[in-house]
């Protein structure tokens, strides 16, 4: 075992699936929308870790609101994530084409991720007006690596 492997932190994967929904749930809770949620929860994600060790990732969007009211939740977002232990570490226009306004943030006391992207696709014009309309706030929020407890499967979960 490495000493970056012998550093981390022993979770359950269990729990660290309470933790990142709990973090989801304070996210959409910090937007102050009330938009329709995509289905689904988080996901252990070993694919790219040494045997034992996983991340949680959950992905999911809140939509079937105007683009004033994403506008309106997304800025909220930016102003309540620090009070709820979040440091914002860029916010901004997305290095792509369609530039869309973007945050990420890191959690500081567990050290997970949010990547939030506010995407109003309901304007565009041109060849990216034949993409989906749909306006929408996509968000990504997932935890450090972790390890295992023995014995344990993180993919059983």
């Amino acid at each position: 075992m490495s000493q970056d492997a012998e550093k981390l932190k022993t979770v359950n994967p269990k729990d660290a699936l309470k933790e990142v929904s709990a973090l989801s749930s304070g996210i959409l809770d910090s937007t102050g929308l009330h938009g329709e949620v995509t289905d689904g929860g988080p996901t252990p994600v070993t694919f790219d870790k040494p045997k034992g060790q996983f991340t949680v990732q959950h992905d999911w969007s809140i939509w079937k609101m105007s683009p004033d009211d994403l506008t309106t939740g997304f800025e909220r977002l930016r102003q309540e994530l620090p009070k709820r232990g979040w440091k914002i570490t860029h916010y901004g226009r997305a290095n792509s084409r369609a530039q869309q306004l973007q945050i990420k943030a890191r959690h500081e006391k567990d050290g997970s991720f949010l990547s939030a992207e506010l995407l109003i696709r309901s304007t565009r014009e041109g060849a990216d007006a034949a993409s989906s309309k749909t306006d929408l706030i996509n968000f990504t929020v997932s935890s450090p690596t972790y390890k295992t407890p023995d014995g344990i499967d993180p993919n059983g979960y």
